[in-house]
């Protein structure tokens, strides 16, 4: 039978069937799904205010360094191109202080930078790069040696007083009684 034959009867035999008064034969097929298009990936943010925690690694090549459980937090300073970072080291589960920079954001790049003198009297530079809820960094001894690597994850508890802030704050509140 030819292929237009085969067409015509399978449109009209349910008509002559229904006619004639058999009920008509439904023939179940698989109807695909309508294809929905994915939702869009979410809206990754740059910002880089909030507290940050995670590994802070030593390289290789780098001397006088150890391995370290690190807390960033960052906020915005009074000038509005710059970032208060504090830099905090967890020792036996406590937060000891580290460091304060003053550091830079680009905006088009999404790094926070700093440059300032170690205590060895080298010139050391943090790039922090923020994508998300993750911040990634390397501290460049010299300008040229890669010291640390960093690998941090956003935290929610920016409402935790740094440890020198709470020794502060204690040690007026007992001078004032």
């Amino acid at each position: 039978m030819a292929q237009i034959t085969r067409l015509i009867i399978r449109l009209i035999a349910p008509a002559a069937l229904t006619a004639l008064g058999f009920a008509p034969v439904v023939i179940a097929q698989a109807v695909a799904p309508a294809t929905v298009a994915p939702p869009p990936p979410p809206a990754v943010t740059y910002r880089a205010e909030g507290t940050w925690s995670g590994a802070s690694k030593c390289a290789e090549q780098a001397v006088r360094c150890d391995d370290r459980q690190i807390v960033i937090r960052v906020t915005k300073a009074p000038n509005p191109d710059f970032y208060d970072v504090d830099f905090t080291t967890i020792v036996d589960g406590t937060e000891t202080p580290e460091n304060h920079l003053i550091m830079t954001f680009s905006k088009d790049l999404h790094v926070l930078k700093a440059r300032f003198i170690d205590e060895y009297k080298r010139t050391d530079v943090y790039f922090l790069a923020v994508k998300g809820d993750t911040m990634h960094g390397v501290l460049l001894v010299n300008g040229r040696l890669i010291e640390r690597s960093l690998d941090l994850k956003r935290t929610n508890d920016m409402a935790t007083p740094l440890p020198w802030t709470r020794a502060a704050s204690s040690s007026q509140s007992s001078a004032s009684q």
